[in-house]
């Protein structure tokens, strides 16, 4: 059996374990004390007899010591088969008075009587050879000083001892007892979970945590303090993080803007030498750097996209994304087609963002779409952008991966750096939305970007349009 990893299950098998063994110490220490009651009133009754013989000792006339047994002690000592005896001693260890003339003289070598009581266990006495329990006393009577032993079978005891061991046997195995267990262990359980309540809600708190996220930190109100300093090493894990997050998204902006500039001149003094198969190969470095360099400017914006966003035509960005590469992509001998509704499609979006993940799936439709072919463009009603080409697809076991950054499958073309469709995904769970590849009839793949719709807004066409226009 293996042991749960669950703390809930372990704590609950614990104090399950703790009520099997207190319940067990409990009937364990209930028989036994009922073996110490029956014991105690044992001697208690062979105290009160010894008092009682005391004081019924007399001294005769004639100087005779007699016992005159009151009504309950002749009951006890004269009835027939009666187990229980008394001798009454003098001090020169004669006997004055006894029940059982034929017991009396092996009571000699019994223990002597002092102040206190002295109780003690015979056994094999008398022709039946029983136990007996004794008790022996030294007290003065209206003869003088005398030692009185009382003694009872242990058999005559039978009754008293199998009625209190019937009672803690009833008691340790009752209904109430078991549903007591059973309720202590629930109230256990109940306790273990809502203990453990406040660790589920750090945990569901730390599985929110990602690379938008990152300045969320756990909390830790109504949790043991036993688990405070975990989730302050793991707050101060998050704090080192972050700052390493923001400058690594610092790093990636600043190096991308530093290099747009010489790209630039780079890239126009290739424009201007003849053409030649050297100069072609470096204009495709150049435009390729080009776009890996905007690409991560992108990225560093993602990474700073505000959470609010304002509603944007998506039907107007979409035809400015393919206004600005139609010029492109008839250089790359490529037809664009363009297809939107006649009335305004509105989103919940940052427009940029938008229109940077438009352009991406664009670009991306563009370049693995075959010479003479043509790239449709289709905008939908409910608020999503369908992208289609007729280029070699995307292979069932890769599509899970094309939106990871940086990842490109073995049949990519170009030298991307896994960039475009990361950027597209990132954008579209920015904006709550999703990014879907299916394959387009006929041959190719097809995109299609959805996003949050809204109601139309009569007060922000204009402001949308002229973000969609800049």
């Amino acid at each position: 059996m293996r042991w749960p990893r669950s703390l809930q299950a372990q704590l609950a098998i614990r104090l399950t374990a703790v009520l099997l063994i207190a319940a067990a110490v409990g009937v364990i220490a209930l028989f036994h004390e009922s073996d110490q009651t029956a014991d105690a009133l044992r001697r208690e009754e062979l105290l009160r007899r010894a008092e009682e013989l005391t004081r019924l000792i007399e001294r005769t006339p004639d100087g005779t010591v007699v016992v005159r047994l009151s009504q309950g002690l002749a009951q006890v000592f004269n009835k027939p088969g009666a187990t229980d005896l008394f001798v009454v001693r003098a001090d020169g260890d004669g006997i004055l008075a006894t029940s059982r003339p034929d017991l009396a003289p092996a009571t000699g070598a019994w223990p002597a009587a002092a102040a206190e009581p002295r109780y003690s266990r015979i056994r094999g006495f008398g022709a039946a050879g029983q136990e007996y329990c004794a008790l022996s006393l030294r007290a003065g009577s209206a003869a003088g000083p005398v030692s009185v032993i009382v003694a009872r079978a242990i058999e005559a005891d039978s009754l008293a001892h199998t009625v209190l061991k019937d009672f803690a046997r009833d008691i340790s195995w009752s209904w109430a007892i078991l549903l007591f267990a059973l309720a202590i262990l629930a109230v256990g359980i109940w306790s273990i979970r809502r203990g453990l309540d406040p660790l589920r809600a750090v945990s569901a708190c730390a599985a929110t945590i990602g690379p938008g996220m990152t300045g969320v930190r756990l909390s830790g109100d109504r949790l043991p303090t036993e688990l405070l300093p975990l989730v302050a090493g793991f707050n101060q894990a998050l704090d080192r993080l972050e700052r390493g997050l923001i400058l690594q998204r610092e790093f990636t902006a600043n190096a991308a803007h530093q290099l747009r500039t010489p790209l630039a001149i780079l890239t126009a003094q290739l424009d201007q030498l003849a053409d030649s198969p050297s100069v072609q190969l470096l204009r495709g470095d150049a435009a390729r750097m080009n776009r890996l360099v905007e690409q991560l400017l992108r990225v560093a914006r993602l990474d700073n996209l505000p959470p609010s966003h304002d509603a944007v035509e998506l039907n107007a960005l979409a035809a400015k994304a393919v206004r600005g590469l139609a010029a492109w992509a008839i250089g790359r001998h490529r037809m664009i087609g363009f297809d939107g509704p006649e009335q305004p499609v509105w989103v919940s979006g940052q427009a940029d963002a938008v229109e940077d993940a438009l352009r991406n799936l664009i670009e991306n439709a563009i370049i693995y779409s075959p010479p003479q072919t043509e790239v449709t463009i289709t905008v939908l009603p409910e608020g999503a952008v369908s992208i289609s080409d007729h280029g070699p697809g995307i292979p069932e076991q890769d599509r899970p991966r094309i939106f990871e950054r940086f990842w490109r499958g073995r049949a990519a073309q170009g030298a991307g750096a896994g960039l475009g469709l990361a950027i597209v995904a990132q954008v579209a769970a920015a904006h709550e939305g999703s990014v879907e590849v299916e394959e387009t009839p006929g041959g190719g793949a097809t995109f299609t970007l959805r996003l949050k719709s809204v109601a139309d807004k009569s007060d922000s066409p204009a402001r949308s349009r002229a973000a969609a226009s800049r």
